[in-house]
């Protein structure tokens, strides 16, 4: 065929035509794509519309983290003085996220409740259809000050990995708020408040270290609060820091040691981390005096609020040489030192608990003249 037969073919026809409409479908796209494109104003809108019911006005007002299992995205002064705030939790199903629009209730300079929860948007989480809006709505219910929601709290929803995504999302927020418009506590006072719950009325006092790592008491003023640091390895236990605390029962000084340690080799592999207090007797470690859990990963029965056995330790004599508890896949070896279907998170906190038992027996609880705090044996920071 010549080329001047190829320009009158039916074939070349074709592709004119077929280029023409690819033409004319490209511009009609471009067109309606920016006469239909949703802008971020819009979408606000559209999420303020679905938690008031109708327009308010708002101010954006810049965002900051406080909260590492929560990203911040947008936040918003409502004209009723509340804060909207937009938060990414993290934590979910496979490690998946829920982002939440979180009305959170301010008045007289501090954060007073959460007004309401609509979930936006999320990345991997299947069955996030099962969280009906009467799971969402115990966010408002269950909000007392300085609380921490976990996904044990919320009920009318079967999805542990993405209740924590969503929990930790308005944690997010009422940091957020907290930190950026309230009247925060400090530290200090939390820690402290939260440490004397294991010891009744008795009059505490509590020593960590200053910035510079030297020892001081702990007071409520403190903005922020330091351990002992360790960051060491002992068997299946990574031991994070230490602290002291000192009181008097009538008849004698006592002395604990605050242990934060993490245990490995839980549910698909995580972790759970607890203070342990541990009562030093005659110059060495004598009894268990509490355990509590202060954090986890992928540990969905430590977040329903399932590990009951925890009081079982108080009192126990770790005094022994080679004392541990079991950390073996049989429940049935572990004495009771065990939650009923949760083996594998209370194997990891026996791997705490056996990593702090092992830790504070390497310490010198005899100081030398002059001296005021132990000192590890040599090669007690290496022992694996």
């Amino acid at each position: 065929m010549t080329v001047k037969g190829f320009f009158k073919s039916t074939v070349f026809k074709c592709i004119v035509t077929l280029l023409c409409v690819l033409l004319i479908s490209g511009v009609f796209l471009t067109v309606m794509n920016g006469l239909l494109e949703v802008t971020p104003e819009e979408r606000l809108q559209r999420a303020i519309n679905k938690i008031y019911g109708q327009s308010v006005g708002y101010k954006a007002v810049a965002v900051a983290n406080y909260n590492d299992n929560a990203t911040i995205e947008e936040a918003y002064k409502i004209e009723d003085g509340n804060y909207l705030v937009k938060s990414t939790g993290k934590g979910g199903y496979e490690n998946g996220t829920v982002t939440c629009w979180v009305v959170v209730e301010y008045k007289g300079g501090a954060v007073t409740g959460i007004g309401k929860v609509v979930i936006d948007s999320n990345k991997g989480q299947s069955y996030i259809d099962r969280v009906t809006d009467k799971a969402l709505n115990q966010f408002s219910e269950l909000y007392v000050n300085e609380i921490k929601y976990n996904a044990g709290m919320i009920t009318n929803a079967t999805v542990s990995g993405t209740k924590t995504a969503i929990c930790n999302a308005v944690n997010g927020a009422l940091d957020y708020v907290n930190y950026s418009f309230g009247q925060v506590r400090a530290e200090g006072e939390r820690f402290l408040e939260d440490v004397q719950k294991a010891y009744g009325d008795y009059d505490i006092a509590v020593y960590g270290t200053d910035e510079k790592g030297a020892e001081k008491q702990i007071t409520k003023e403190d903005e922020t609060v330091k351990g002992f640091a360790v960051n060491a390895k002992y068997g299946n236990a990574t031991i994070n820091e230490y602290y002291k605390v000192l009181y008097n029962d009538g008849e004698k000084d006592i002395v604990h040691y605050l242990i934060s340690s993490t245990g490995i080799n839980g549910y698909e592999n995580g972790t759970v981390t607890l203070r342990i207090a541990i009562a030093i007797a005659d110059g060495k470690p004598s009894t268990i005096h509490n355990v509590v859990i202060t954090d986890n990963t992928k540990q969905t029965f430590v977040d329903d609020g399932k590990i009951t056995h925890l009081d079982k330790y108080q009192g126990v004599d770790i005094s022994e040489d080679g004392f541990a508890f079991a950390t073996t896949e049989n429940k049935d070896d572990y004495n009771g030192f065990v939650s009923t279907g949760a083996t594998r998170s209370s194997r990891a906190i026996n791997n705490a608990i056996n990593g702090a038992i092992t830790y504070i027996k390497t310490l010198n609880f005899e100081p030398e003249e002059g001296e005021e705090t132990p000192d590890t044996e040599e090669g007690g920071a290496e022992n694996e």
